[in-house]
């Protein structure tokens, strides 16, 4: 039964509870039919009895009998008797003892040989004093017989309706799994293959397998999406680790080809140190974003006040942007606190705010300013009037090493890594981030937690 499959254990458990139902059925008939039919026969005698009186005239101080007073009525033997027991009217059934007492109004079984009789007698008094009695003989083995009959019937009916059922079930069962098999072997499809682009067929009723497949389904299309997400990070990975390792293998090869000046040693190992320390600079990042894989273990949620931590980072941050001529300034709203990751929370605003500072150094009194505000949540707005960034490209600038100017970029160590972790920083705080942006008037990111 372990081993077996749902469908024929469905197909059993139902089989065995149609069975222990028709016995039930079965059994309760039987009790009730034979109950059922002692009742109908006691009334049967009771009211040919009494119906016999009818028959049975009055007058001048006589008691006459009808010449057409029936002795047999509906499987029911009438006798007569004088009120001294004597028998007046009818004969006795064959094998009845003929001795049985006379009792006024009491149902009494007699078995004598193999018949089983059901007798009733009644007494009734006339004006002259006198008495008659009337007995109802019925032969119970006619009930019997009846009862008999329709067990049989019922034995031959029932197994049959039961088989039928059985079948009925089976092919029901059949056809419900149906779906089930379809399910199976789609994913079977899926796991043997290498294209996570399909899907699981969904019925077109919306049962329990229809929610069951919509929610696979679900779960197949995250982990295509997580699977193509790790493959381009693979790649880009390797393309950024790929042209500082170029750049240092060629220096060395071009450095011991032949004896150098000492200058030109130095400039090599300054050449190779920018690369590594380039790389460096990758793997931390990418430390950072290997964070992001369980955001129930990266956040390390506290109390803290936003306000405070926001005017710290303007202090901080006032001094490289006075640097690259850039005005920093603030809108900071007193009292904000929230629950969240303070250090997670500070590189982001960190992270917008350079950023700002470095794509609006090159334009005519660049500014940029953070805004911090609380209504019914969170509001954190970073300012520029720098390039700003083009509309095909602002869809993609929170990916994972997207970058809009790769040549500018380059030169700045900088990976596209910035704002992907931005954005995963505010979802992971169930919040969000948002870009409006005009090529050449500036940007305006909006963190809302």
């Amino acid at each position: 039964m372990k081993n077996s499959s749902i469908r024929k254990r469905v197909t059993l458990y139902y089989s065995l509870v149609l069975v222990v139902i028709t016995v039930l059925v079965f059994g309760v008939f039987l009790f009730t039919a034979s109950r059922q039919t002692t009742v109908v026969s006691k009334d049967t005698v009771m009211k040919a009895v009494q119906n016999s009186f009818d028959d049975i005239e009055y007058e001048n101080d006589i008691i006459e009998i009808d010449n057409d007073f029936d002795s047999y009525y509906r499987g029911v033997t009438l006798l007569v008797y004088s009120e001294d027991g004597k028998l007046i009217k009818g004969s006795v059934p064959r094998d009845f003892p003929s001795y049985t007492p006379l009792t006024q109004g009491d149902y009494e079984e007699i078995k004598a040989e193999e018949n089983t009789w059901l007798v009733y007698d009644l007494y009734n008094t006339y004006e002259n004093g006198q008495g008659i009695w009337v007995r109802g003989i019925y032969d119970m083995d006619n009930a019997a017989a009846t009862l008999k009959s329709i067990m049989s019937i019922m034995i031959i009916i029932l197994p049959i309706i039961l088989i039928i059922a059985i079948l009925a079930g089976r092919r029901i069962t059949k056809r419900a799994f149906e779906p089930v098999a379809r399910i199976t072997n789609a994913a079977n499809s899926i796991n043997n293959g290498s294209d996570l682009s399909k899907r699981l067929p969904q019925g077109e009723n919306k049962d329990e397998l229809y929610y069951l497949t919509e929610t696979l389904n679900q779960m197949i299309e995250r982990l295509e999406n997580a699977f193509q997400s790790e493959k381009e990070f693979s790649s880009d990975v390797s393309h950024e680790l790929k042209t500082p390792i170029s750049v240092i293998l060629a220096e060395c090869e071009y450095t011991l080809q032949e004896n150098r000046q000492t200058a030109v040693y130095i400039e090599s190992l300054e050449i190779i140190q920018k690369q590594c320390m380039r790389t460096m600079s990758l793997i931390q990042q990418l430390l950072q974003v290997s964070r992001t894989i369980d955001k129930e273990k990266a956040l390390d949620k506290e109390n803290f006040s936003l306000s405070l931590l926001c005017e710290s980072i303007i202090d901080e941050l006032t001094l490289m942007a006075e640097d690259n001529g850039v005005r920093l300034s603030s809108n900071i709203q007193k009292d904000i606190e929230i629950d969240a990751d303070e250090t997670l929370i500070m590189r982001m605003i960190i992270n917008l705010l350079t950023n700002a500072i470095k794509y609006s150094r090159s334009c005519s009194n660049p500014k940029v300013e953070l805004s911090l505000t609380k209504e019914d949540r969170i509001k954190i707005v970073i300012k520029d009037n720098g390039i700003g960034i083009k509309k095909e490209d602002q869809a993609n600038i929170f990916r994972r090493f997207y970058k809009v100017d790769k040549s500018r970029t380059a030169e700045e160590n900088s990976f596209g890594l910035g704002l992907a972790m931005v954005k995963w920083i505010a979802e992971a705080h169930n919040g969000e981030v948002s870009v409006k942006s005009e090529l050449g008037e500036g940007s305006e990111f909006t963190v809302i937690l």
